[in-house]
């Protein structure tokens, strides 16, 4: 016969096991979630993932300045037209800020 007492301290060695692995698994999801924030999507991937903001719109802030170069998006073309890949995670924080409060348009004038 087993002992009760082996069998209470085996039941719950499993149930504290099952509780870390659940805690791991909740860490893991939060750090690809980051991972996935920080990542450089193109526009259209960009756009799908912010749901109601086109690529459009999403190319011409990056045009206009009103996202920043190498925080909010990166242009990997050498050419004249651009192809520009959007920082998931900067771009979001920006649309998440107050209007008032969010970087002004660079004056690329002059």
């Amino acid at each position: 016969m087993i002992d009760p007492a082996y069998l209470q301290a085996l039941k719950a060695t499993a149930e504290t096991a099952l509780a870390t692995a659940l805690a791991c698994s909740k860490v893991a999801d939060q750090l690809q979630r980051e991972l996935d924030e920080n990542k450089y999507l193109s526009l259209d991937e960009a756009a799908a993932a912010l749901g109601s903001i086109s690529a459009d719109m999403l190319k011409e802030r990056c045009i206009n300045g009103k996202f920043r170069h190498g925080t909010h998006f990166i242009n990997t073309s050498d050419g004249k037209r651009g192809n520009y890949l959007i920082k998931l995670g900067a771009v979001r924080k920006f649309f998440e800020t107050d209007p008032a409060k969010r970087v002004k348009p660079i004056n690329r004038a002059s």
